[in-house]
């Protein structure tokens, strides 16, 4: 079984090993490097931008540390609720994803100072595309390692939702329940690729950061959201764009109930997530709205005073259903 400590250093691992490679190379050629060193190529493999060998070791050194330590904490901090085998499932995504980053990474940087090794002028040095094939082939190699070193998965067992209530409203009174959640751990990543993209973006290739900054910043704008109950049904939607918008009508929920929900043990991760007759709006652990649809899948949104949203719901629901029988009666 995994351990929080254990957990840990699985994720930090590669980057350590990354590391250890960019210093050895830096070791092994240092007197065989030009002054400035060629860091940045754009697509036709001829540097266009030079750094200090110095500059260039740090930021890589402080890229890959400040990586490793984000994906620890965040694994460590997700493994101190982590029940039984079903941590060592979840593991999985993250690990993969920390391998292939450190993987890419790995092999980009010692691979820019075998480039720049016996060349007199660094602006002769070239770093042809070929070598970002090869880096993002060791990124999936590394993927797959990771993968394989988190364990296979395991069967979730779900915490026991309490039973649906009403909430008690008057013939005519009206209601509506809406509250923010912000995911702290979307948040964080998303800040730590925005700035390793443009470092990345500046030191090697706009084609290696800038998407990577792209995603950091759509993680951010994505790392919130608002979620309403009214007589339409569940909302939700970011709090700043206001789009994309999720909607669950009425009519598609048979009842909401509300239960404790592990982001990374249940649903191996944040954000929207996808689960074999489930799927929700998981931006961190803790209470959540739990909807039984009328297809028989359920849909879950983490969110503080779940239990609430869920009576008012119920409540709702049970008008709605009252409304239409009495239609049908009065039709006949």
């Amino acid at each position: 079984m995994y351990q929080p400590l254990r957990r840990t250093l699985v994720i930090a691992f590669p980057f350590a090993l990354a590391c250890a490679a960019v210093l050895t190379t830096y070791a092994a050629l240092r007197d065989h490097l030009p002054d400035p060193l060629a860091t940045h190529f754009p697509a036709s493999g001829k540097a266009d931008g030079f750094s200090s060998a110095t500059s260039f070791i740090w930021v890589s050194m402080a890229l890959l540390a400040v990586q490793g330590a984000v994906f620890a904490a965040l694994v460590h901090r997700s493994g101190r609720g982590s029940r039984g085998s079903r941590g060592v499932g979840s593991l999985r995504l993250m690990a993969a994803f920390a391998y292939g980053e450190s993987g890419l990474l790995g092999y980009l940087f010692p691979a820019t100072l075998f480039a720049n090794a016996d060349v007199p002028d660094a602006a002769d040095v070239r770093l042809p595309m070929w070598q970002l094939a090869v880096a993002l082939a060791c990124a999936l190699l590394a993927a797959a390692l990771g993968w394989l070193l988190a364990g296979a998965d395991a069967a979730p067992a779900d915490e026991p939702a309490e039973e649906p209530h009403r909430l008690p409203l008057r013939e005519g009174e009206v209601a509506s329940w809406t509250r923010t959640v912000t995911s702290r751990v979307l948040l964080g990543v998303g800040l730590a690729l925005a700035c390793a993209g443009a470092v990345l973006a500046f030191t090697v290739s706009p084609g290696i950061g800038l998407p990577m900054a792209v995603m950091g910043v759509i993680a951010v704008l994505l790392s919130g959201c608002r979620v309403t109950v009214d007589r339409r049904g569940l909302t939700v939607s970011p709090p700043v764009v206001r789009l994309p918008r999720l909607r669950v009508p009425l009519g598609r929920i048979e009842e909401a109930t509300s239960r404790q929900v592990s982001a990374f043990d249940d649903f191996g991760g944040w954000g929207y997530r996808i689960r074999a007759g489930r799927s929700g709006l998981v931006l961190r652990s803790g209470d959540a709205l739990c909807l039984r649809l009328t297809t028989g899948k359920e849909f879950v949104v983490t969110v503080d005073d779940a239990r609430t949203a869920a009576a008012l719901l119920n409540t709702l629901i049970h008008r709605a259903a009252d409304r239409g029988a009495g239609r049908s009666v009065d039709a006949s």
